[in-house]
């Protein structure tokens, strides 16, 4: 009997919070396996209200760059299996960078506002890209532009009439619709791209 799929999370800037545990149980319950590390180290978790202190400790001990090394040594590990990257914020600019790795099978990267550092890359699976409508560090309309012109075959990308934090149930920017039409889409997308790997998700 082979394994189940694996979904690995790679979480914000704020460690496994209870966002992240809450998407693991979904995800679980979708009837895979899931890894959720915590990139800070052990236990270290921030609240929303510590975005500050939480940036700063994310970028003192580059934890951009420990980061991708943690979750690439984690896909290795299970290379006998399909595997699936969902990542948040700086999470997703991991899972985009992860998504070269002949290992991974789709990558779903929720607003990856540092993909914009990572132009070059080039996806070797199919990915899927959640933007807002607006963030303040940087012109996500240009930044699809550019993604959009290199004309990636695996790329789907996907802006929404929302803030930075819409699939977060904890932000003050949640919005519950969209949260659920990513999901939505996350699911035909395995089902029309992704078979046999897969036919249910969420």
């Amino acid at each position: 009997m082979s394994p189940k799929p694996l979904v690995i999370l790679v979480h914000e800037i704020y460690g496994v919070n209870s966002h992240m545990k809450k998407m693991g149980r979904l995800i679980k319950m979708a009837g895979y396996d899931v890894l959720t590390p915590n990139l800070l180290g052990e236990d270290e978790v921030y609240t929303l209200q510590e975005e500050k202190t939480a940036y700063e400790q994310f970028t003192k001990h580059e934890r951009l760059k420990t980061g991708e090394t943690i979750i690439q040594n984690l896909i290795r590990q299970n290379a006998r299996r399909h595997i699936f990257v969902i990542g948040f914020s700086v999470g997703a600019t991991i899972a985009w960078k992860c998504s070269s790795m002949p290992e991974v099978s789709g990558s779903v990267c929720y607003y990856g506002s540092r993909i914009r550092d990572s132009l070059h890359h080039v996806p070797a699976c199919p990915v899927l890209l959640f933007f807002p409508n607006y963030e303040p560090s940087f012109d996500v309309a240009l930044l699809i532009k550019k993604l959009r012109k290199k004309q990636h075959t695996h790329l789907e990308i996907y802006q929404f009439d929302a803030l930075h934090g819409f699939a977060n149930p904890d932000s003050v920017y949640f919005n519950r619709a969209l949260f659920f039409k990513t999901l939505s889409i996350i699911k035909n997308g395995a089902e029309k791209r992704l078979r046999p790997v897969s036919s249910e998700i969420f």
